[in-house]
């Protein structure tokens, strides 16, 4: 990990510079941060070869909730053949919740590492600009395998996540507090949502999607412990589900207010 750590000082320094995950190996890295805000623009992550979780619970601590993670940047490129690869199965344990359609929103509780809370998610973007992914492969996520948090300009295309339909709380992309979203081209199959819209997205677009084993696609849930929550300008089209639980759908809990602008199915 501090090779990756390493490199990742050097290109930070550098605008439109590139970091190089390279093919025919395998990297084992732990949570990491590879973090802004005073880092160039337009940096290229080059992801070539395979990057694999550890399965150690050691290597994890206490209270993490993402094991890849870029935030604060403008202009970030992931692309390549690569893969990541989560190694979910050891977290995948028997939910303890009782609504399995709303199972995104609560706590599971790992009998494999009694050191965390909540199983990690594999990459997350926080409070970034004009974000891209392209290419890659992210697989078995011990939860969320690509999120986006406080986003303005996302670009995900052939881009595919591949983890078993019974894998619990696996959404393939999860968008939250984000706007201006292009998602196309992708395939996604997961055991969860293939895509989670939640509140605070505007301008979200999605088309040429294979979404399948998995939940189907939603917006929400929406409003959890009565809170107010709102989304706009969201448009779902051409999408091949297979072996899904479920098409397109709006999911809410009992409310005070909530709003939906603009939604195109």
């Amino acid at each position: 990990m501090q090779a990756f750590q390493e490199a990742w000082a050097d290109a930070c320094k550098v605008e439109a510079s590139t970091m190089v995950v390279p093919s025919g190996y395998e990297f084992l890295v732990g949570p990491i941060s590879f973090s802004g805000p005073y880092c160039q623009r337009n940096i290229l992550f080059q992801l070539d070869g395979t990057i694999i979780a550890p399965t150690n619970a050691n290597a994890w601590g206490k209270g993490l909730l993402q094991w890849l993670e870029f935030t604060k940047l403008v202009g970030l490129t992931i692309k390549g053949k690569g893969t990541i690869d989560g190694r979910g199965s050891v977290w995948w344990t028997k939910s303890i919740l009782d609504d399995p359609i709303n199972n995104e929103e609560q706590l599971v509780v790992s009998s494999y590492n009694t050191t965390l809370t909540q199983n990690p998610q594999a990459l997350r973007f926080y409070g970034s600009f004009n974000v891209t992914v392209t290419g890659i492969t992210i697989q078995n996520s011990p939860q969320c395998h690509l999120k986006f948090d406080n986003c303005d300009g996302v670009l995900v295309y052939s881009f595919s996540v591949a983890s078993p339909g019974d894998s619990p709380n696996t959404d393939g992309i999860h968008l939250q507090n984000s706007k201006n979203v292009l998602i196309h081209t992708t395939n996604l199959a997961c055991g969860d949502d293939c895509i989670s819209i939640q509140t605070g997205c505007t301008n979200v677009f999605v088309c040429g999607v294979n979404c399948g084993p998995g939940h189907g696609i939603s917006i929400g849930s929406l409003g959890k412990d009565g809170t107010s929550a709102c989304v706009s300008n969201i448009t779902v089209r051409n999408i091949n589900m297979h072996n899904t639980m479920t098409g397109v759908r709006i999911k809410t809990w009992q409310v005070k207010t909530y709003k939906k602008k603009k939604k195109t199915f």
